[in-house]
C-alpha cells in the first residue's frame, strides 16, 4: 500500500522536472531571439526584466502584438516588436521596419515613441529632433497577417518656423502625386 503513493509521487516530480526544463528552454530560446537585436539597438535597459514587462496586443486571428521596452531617455523610448502567429507555435517573431534615415528607408531593430492604437490596427512611431517643430512619423497597419507602412512625414528642418504636421508637404510615404 505505501509503495503506491511512493511512486505517485516520485512519477509527479519527474513531471514536474520535466516541466521546468521545458518551460526553462522555451524562455531560454525566446531571450536568444532577442539578444541580437538587443545588442544591435544599443538597449539601455535589463533584457530580462523588459522581457518579463512586455505588452501585449492582440490582433485576432491567433496574432498578438508584443512590445518590449529597449531604450529609455528623459523625454523618449525606444520598444522592440514582436508579432507571436500561428504559425511560429507560440514562439515570438521579431519585427523589423523602416525608418527614414540618411534619406533612405532602412531597417530598424526598435522604434522611437511607438503605440499601437486597436481600433485602427495601426502601430504609430515619433521621433522629434530638438524643439519638436521637426522630427518624423511612420505609421503601419495591420493586414491581417503583417504590419505594411502605410504613411512616412520628415521635416528634418528645425529652423525654417513652419510646424510640423502629417500635411502632404512633409510626406515622404506613400509618394506625394
Amino acid at each position: 500500500m505505501r509503495a503506491m503513493p511512493i511512486r505517485m509521487v516520485l512519477a509527479l516530480v519527474a513531471l514536474l522536472a520535466a516541466t521546468a526544463h521545458a518551460r526553462a528552454e522555451a524562455i531560454a530560446t525566446a531571450r536568444s531571439l532577442f539578444e541580437g537585436a538587443w545588442q544591435r539597438a544599443e538597449c539601455n535597459q535589463g533584457i530580462d526584466q523588459a522581457l518579463n514587462n512586455a505588452r501585449y496586443h492582440e490582433l485576432g486571428g491567433g496574432y498578438a502584438l508584443g512590445l518590449v521596452l529597449c531604450w529609455l531617455g528623459p523625454r523618449s523610448e525606444d520598444l522592440i516588436l514582436f508579432l507571436v502567429a500561428p504559425r511560429t507555435g507560440g514562439r515570438p517573431q521579431l519585427l523589423r521596419f523602416d525608418l527614414w534615415i540618411d534619406n533612405r528607408f532602412q531597417p530598424a531593430d526598435k522604434l522611437p515613441m511607438a503605440s499601437y492604437d486597436a481600433d485602427a490596427r495601426r502601430i504609430t512611431s515619433f521621433q522629434s529632433y530638438g524643439s519638436g517643430i521637426c522630427g518624423q512619423v511612420g505609421e503601419w497597419t495591420w493586414t491581417g497577417k503583417e504590419f505594411r507602412m502605410t504613411g512616412y512625414w520628415d521635416k528634418p528642418d528645425c529652423n525654417d518656423g513652419r510646424e510640423f504636421d502629417r500635411g502632404d508637404r512633409f510626406r515622404i510615404f506613400p509618394p506625394r502625386r
